[in-house]
């Protein structure tokens, strides 16, 4: 409630329990004094670049203004979500064209409470797209080199047997990665994927490791990149 939820604002992976309420209001003074007008301005523009900051959208603030002076709105948790009040532990996506030691690929990375996953799509030798799946995964990275003895290749909620892998997959840095190439029907399921990720998985059949990268309106440069790769 009141200050308490731009404080809440300032956790990097927001969760909200089913019981829990968020309440919002408009700062005020109790007393008015001179200076009330250009204090307001002051703290408007801070909440708003702060929230900005945290990643929150900034019609929330315009949301807290229109509640009277000395009242409470209740943001229910469907409107916590859409503002990226709530985020769940998920962070949004970032994917775009990057460059490094004269090699261009596209790249897809999301940071969430359970580790961060990239996807690196560049160009391979006769005309194929060699696929490259970091994710770091803390404490497990040691664990899922040594344990995992099947990958898939995940699209949206389908996981697709990858039949072999370029090398063993390796902890580089902070992330375990592994490579495979596409084939053309794997292309054309990632070409219109709304989640792009990647699957270790151990003998357990109950357990796996991986992450999804949420590609949701980026499909026309996921499909650009790949038609770049093959078309050349």
């Amino acid at each position: 409630m009141s200050a308490c939820v731009l404080t809440y604002a300032g956790g990097k992976f927001r969760f909200i329990d089913p019981a829990s309420q968020l309440g919002i209001h408009r700062f005020y003074r109790r007393t008015a004094q001179s200076t009330d007008l250009d204090v307001a301005q002051v703290l408007s523009a801070a909440i708003t670049a702060y929230l900005i900051k945290m990643g929150v959208v900034p019609a929330l603030f315009e949301r807290m203004v229109q509640v009277g002076r000395g009242q409470m709105e209740l943001l229910s948790h469907s409107d916590a979500a859409r503002l990226n009040l709530v985020n769940n532990g998920v962070l949004p996506a970032e994917w775009g064209i990057e460059g490094k030691q004269g090699q261009v690929y596209l790249m897809g990375r999301q940071q969430t409470w359970n580790g961060t996953g990239k996807l690196i799509m560049s160009c391979a030798p006769n005309q194929r797209v060699r696929f490259s799946a970091l994710y770091d995964a803390g404490d497990n990275n040691g664990f899922i080199t040594r344990n995992a003895t099947n990958y898939t290749l995940r699209i949206n909620k389908q996981f697709l047997p990858i039949a072999s892998l370029q090398g063993k997959p390796s902890v580089s840095g902070d992330y375990v990665l592994a490579s495979f190439t596409p084939n053309d029907s794997m292309l054309w399921a990632i070409s219109g994927g709304e989640q792009l990720g990647f699957g270790f998985h151990t003998k357990d059949s109950n357990t796996f490791y991986g992450f999804l990268v949420d590609a949701t309106g980026e499909q026309d440069l996921v499909r650009s990149w790949i038609k770049h790769c093959t078309d050349r």
